[in-house]
Parts: C-alpha cells; sequence; structure tokens
C-alpha cells in the first residue's frame, strides 16, 4: 500500500501535465473550457476537496478512539478543505443560481459569494499569490528540510504538526508552478486541482500510517487531551 501510494504520486503528476499540455497545444479552445470556472477541473478540485476533508476528520477520530486524544492537525486541516471545496465553487452559487448580494457586489473581485474574491477585492492582494507562497513552503520546502534533519523542522513535528511525505515534493512544485498562470491566465485551476490531489493522498498516506505505525500513538504537546470519565481513588 505505502508503495503504491508513492507510485501514484510518481506518475499522476506528469501524466496530467502530458494531458494538459496535449489538450492545449491540439484544441485550446476545449483547454479553457476544461479550466475555466464551472467546469471539469473545478469541480474535481472540489471533489478531492471535500473527500479530503472528510477523510481527515475520519482520521482524527479514529486516533480518539484507539489512543485517546483529539490530533489537532487533522480536525483543523478537515474544516480547512471543506472551507476551501464551497469556496472553489463560490458556495454553489451558480448551481443554484444564487443572486449576488449588494455587499459581495461592492467588494467582491469577482462578484461573487465566497471570501478569498472578497478578501482580493478588499486588501487587493490576489489569494493565488499567498496560496502559491505557503504551499510552496509547506509542501516543497518543510518536507526537504525534514530530510536534511533541520531541527525547526523536528519542533513543529513535535507540536504535531503534519509534514507533507518526500514523495509529494514533485506534485506540491508543479501545483506551484502552475499557480503563476503562464500561457492563458487559468493555469491556477490546474494549480489547485494539483494541491487538492496532493492533499488527499497526504491524508491516505498517514491513514497508512495510523494503522501500520505507532506514529500517532503517543499524545504529546500540540493535541487536545481527553480526560477519562472516570478516575480511580486513592485506597
Amino acid at each position: 500500500m505505502n508503495l503504491s501510494i508513492q507510485n501514484i504520486s510518481k506518475y499522476l503528476f506528469p501524466i496530467l501535465v502530458i494531458i494538459f499540455a496535449i489538450f492545449y497545444l491540439t484544441n485550446e479552445p476545449l483547454y479553457r473550457e476544461f479550466i475555466s470556472e464551472d467546469h471539469f477541473v473545478e469541480w474535481l478540485t472540489f471533489l478531492f476537496l471535500i473527500l479530503t476533508g472528510f477523510s481527515s476528520a475520519i482520521l482524527a477520530n479514529r486516533i480518539k478512539h484507539r489512543h485517546n486524544y483529539l490530533h489537532w492537525f487533522f480536525i483543523v486541516f478537515s474544516g480547512f478543505c471543506i472551507l476551501a471545496g464551497f469556496e472553489e465553487i463560490s458556495w454553489g452559487q451558480r448551481v443554484f443560481d444564487v443572486e449576488t448580494t449588494e455587499f459581495f457586489q461592492r467588494h467582491s473581485d469577482q462578484k461573487e459569494i465566497n471570501l478569498h474574491n472578497t478578501f482580493q477585492g478588499t486588501v487587493g492582494i490576489k489569494t493565488k499569490h499567498i496560496a502559491l507562497l505557503a504551499m510552496f513552503i509547506y509542501g516543497v520546502l518543510l518536507p526537504w528540510r525534514e530530510k536534511k534533519g533541520d531541527q525547526h523542522v523536528e519542533w513543529l513535528k513535535a507540536h504535531y504538526l503534519i509534514i507533507p511525505p518526500l514523495f509529494l515534493i514533485p506534485g506540491f512544485l508543479m501545483a506551484t508552478a502552475l499557480m503563476l498562470d503562464f500561457q492563458t491566465g487559468y493555469e491556477e485551476e490546474i494549480g489547485e486541482f494539483f494541491f487538492s490531489i496532493c492533499f488527499f493522498l497526504m491524508i491516505q498516506w498517514n491513514h497508512r500510517l495510523f494503522k501500520t505505525t505507532p506514529t500517532f500513538r503517543s499524545p504529546g504537546f500540540g493535541v487536545i487531551k481527553q480526560k477519562p470519565l472516570l478516575q480511580s481513588k486513592s485506597t
């Protein structure tokens, strides 16, 4: 199972890049349609984010039941992925034909009901640039520094920050490059899709670690300990 997840990561991202490149070179209108909003790539991103969110919550619950503590990362990451998934489709605004309210008309740079476009319209900073930098640090630099034995990364791990496995670096790196929006200006949709796959594979990897290793056995500083329901009295 470990090997299969690594192999999926090893071959999936280059294959997807080749597929998208072929579409771009042979049928650019179809390529643009695939990566535009409310089309194939965006809905796949939504699907992977939602699946990852629920899978992360399931892992947090399994750790709680087996080892009697709440792992903060998987709880927070679950909420993040579900939030990001619904943000990706603007909370179903176009699906249900919901009219944009006056607040979002005024503040959202794309006149959509979501937080990231409202942030962009208000602050003037593209969220894709923030995501690009954050994911490069999280998915590329941290695993690389972990391999080098960086003590700062070890401190983060001791506080239960989950570092992506080393084999996901190429996926995160390709996703980061795609967020630069070369070619048509919509490649960030592919980058977000790649990030969602990386998140999904990372959580599946941690499910495997939970089943086969003692990685999550002992609670540390970065977890919420559960108080026992009954405490024995000293005699």
